[in-house]
């Protein structure tokens, strides 16, 4: 990933590489949420960017957590954290 590039561009870049993605985020309340679904564009509105979904779905971008295993830089910290159970 080059440092110039804003994640957003390279998250549209990356994700058109697959015919499906992999994509988890946080939702409202902040509990992880894991689905399948192909990213379109992204969009902004008053500042905010949001990754726009095939289905429709609109999420925050900040709110993604990682698209097809790569982790977003808004979560990097989480990397070492372990879900296991």
């Amino acid at each position: 990933m080059q440092n110039s590039s804003k994640y957003s561009t390279i998250l549209l870049i990356d994700s058109g590489n697959l015919p499906i993605n992999s994509i988890i985020y946080f939702d409202k309340d902040g509990n992880k949420i894991s689905i399948m679904d192909n990213v379109i564009k992204i969009s902004e509105r008053e500042s905010v960017e949001y990754v726009v979904l095939e289905s429709g779905l609109e999420i925050e971008i900040t709110k993604i957590y990682s698209v097809d295993g790569d982790i977003s830089p808004h979560h990097t910290d989480d990397f070492f954290k372990c879900d296991c159970v």
